[in-house]
């Protein structure tokens, strides 16, 4: 198919650039907001025409030499040709376009940026072992692992182990296996599953006054400089009575956010999860909060009759179904701390709160917990008046 010149609209939700033709939208990977470039046409996604440049005609200034010599080969990464400043601002931009065009919050408090060290960030990763046994991440849109002994975005140990497991040469016959790993304070790594001889099946993490133990199959929060400022954000502005904290995990927030309640209840889906905070609140000598294992739709029977002053909730990309919206309209949480890696389903769910439940957003913040890639963490903090 012959190219076709375009010029860069901006970027969208999910990393790519948006381009009009005369044949409709196209979505273009590689690019920076202004840039003309062209390109060649490989198919759809979501009906809609995706792109690859084949040659960058006019550069943005904030275009860069990716600082990897595996950019555009690993998928692991997406932003690294972009300065960092300007993924801040892209990711403001996007995360105030869903806010009004998917939830029609057109009078959103102006969020906060919380921004982290672009590198050596991320203490947990899911690496992948092929028949070969060659340790990496997948090639972009494919199934073939490539290859990686050191990764910029990870942490000084997780790349020490990276190096040794291409040293080892270690072979599952038959399958890719996926291995999960956490590096910990004291710069051991755990790894699902373990590795004699080279981690260990849990670590010890430390987040401000609070610790955690942490197991390589359990969920924590992935960057290790912005945990503290993450957990407690939410401290100055909310707190009292009870709270309940639906998609609890291993109780990162609620250990980090207990001490401004009287009681709290933490329900996970989970058993290992559930275990997990279980024993962050012991090792933290948090007596007034539980933990049960429950789904989210069983918010109001697992909630009871007892007025709630925060609900914290995480969900996954899929964002709060129609019986957990239904729920929290029925309990009126006096506040709701929505934690969120999807602005798109964070945005209709807090549409659907403040349309149908009488909510109103009093302060957002951007939590730039995965620097060099298109995903965004992001949190409101919506009030009820009753």
């Amino acid at each position: 198919m012959s190219e076709t010149v375009v010029t860069i609209e901006k970027l969208v939700f999910g990393g790519s650039g948006l381009a009009r033709t005369e044949q409709g939208v196209v979505f273009v990977s590689d690019v920076a907001p202004g840039e003309t470039v062209a390109i060649k046409r490989c198919g759809k996604k979501g009906g809609v025409a995706c792109g690859r440049p084949v040659e960058i005609l006019k550069a943005s200034p904030a275009r860069r030499d990716p600082p990897c010599p595996l950019a555009g080969t690993c998928g692991g990464c997406d932003w690294l040709h972009i300065i960092y400043k300007e993924q801040l601002a892209i990711k403001k931009e996007i995360f105030l376009e869903c806010m009004r065009r998917i939830g029609r919050i057109e009078n959103l408090p102006a969020p906060e940026t919380i921004a982290s060290g672009e590198f050596g960030y991320r203490h947990r990763a899911r690496m992948k072992i092929d028949v070969q046994g060659n340790a990496g991440f997948f090639a972009r849109s494919t199934n073939r692992v490539v290859p990686v002994q050191n990764c910029p975005l990870l942490t000084g140990p997780l790349n020490t182990l990276l190096t040794s497991l291409s040293e080892r040469n270690l072979v599952f016959p038959g399958q890719v296996k996926n291995l999960m790993l956490v590096s910990g304070d004291d710069g051991s790594v755990a790894s699902h599953p373990v590795i004699d001889g080279h981690t260990s099946k849990s670590v010890t993490i430390t987040a401000g006054a609070r610790t955690f133990e942490v197991p390589a199959n359990g969920f924590f929060q992935s960057n290790r400089p912005l945990l503290e400022r993450l957990g407690s954000w939410a401290r100055a502005y909310t707190g009292g009575g009870r709270c309940i904290d639906l998609y609890g995990g291993s109780g990162f927030f609620s250990v980090m956010l207990a001490d401004q309640f009287r009681q709290g209840l933490l329900i996970e889906s989970a058993d290992i999860n559930a275990a997990g905070a279980r024993i962050n609140f012991k090792r933290n000598r948090i007596e007034h909060f539980t933990a049960v294992k429950g789904t989210a739709e069983q918010l109001r029977e697992l909630a009871g009759a007892e007025p709630i002053d925060c609900l914290i909730v995480d969900p996954p990309r899929s964002g709060l179904d129609g019986k957990v919206h239904t729920a929290i309209a029925a309990l009126k949480p006096r506040t709701v701390l929505y934690v969120s890696c999807n602005p798109p389903t964070q945005a209709r769910d807090a549409g659907f709160l403040m349309k149908n439940a009488g909510y109103t957003v009093q302060h957002a913040a951007l939590f730039d917990l995965y620097p060099n890639t298109h995903h965004i963490e992001s949190i409101l903090l919506l009030t009820h008046p009753s």
